[in-house]
């Protein structure tokens, strides 16, 4: 029996082993499930990537709008230093003395003047209106 058992031993040694096909089954999926999470990690890299890039241009922005919003305000407080300086200017030149006495009765001259227009104007169109509601045939205060 000894024979046999060496027979078969050899025997076996000679022809290589095949698998089972649980086990080949089993390989193939470990090989299936590794490839599998190979690319799940490449995916999940890329979508991290992604929201880095997305992040970092959401922020340039931001500076480039807080950079712009600085720089108006920055124009509108220096505008506003120039017209303080302006103003400052001017009534320090007004503040010189009072204006002339001539200038002064020219601008009453042209002030009564203007007004003496208003009120002819405004006398002129009541005039109108009281000889266009009365007319020739009607009582006065009396309305048809």
């Amino acid at each position: 029996m000894e024979d046999s058992q060496e027979r078969a031993r050899k025997l076996r040694e000679l022809i290589p082993e095949q698998p089972y096909d649980s086990v080949a089954d089993l390989r193939e999926r470990a090989k299936r499930f590794a490839a599998e999470a190979a690319q799940r990690e490449a995916d999940r890299i890329a979508q991290e990537e992604f929201q880095k890039n997305r992040q970092r241009a959401h922020e340039m922005e931001a500076k480039r709008l807080e950079d712009e919003t600085r720089a108006a305000l920055l124009l509108r407080v220096m505008r506003a230093e120039q017209e303080r300086e302006e103003r400052a200017k001017l009534q320090a030149e007004a503040s010189l003395g009072p204006p002339s006495p001539s200038y002064r009765n020219e601008q009453l001259e042209l002030e009564q003047e203007a007004g003496r227009r208003a009120l002819a104007k405004h006398r002129g169109e009541r005039v109108a209106s009281a000889e266009k509601e009365t007319g020739k045939d009607s009582t006065p205060g009396f309305k048809p």
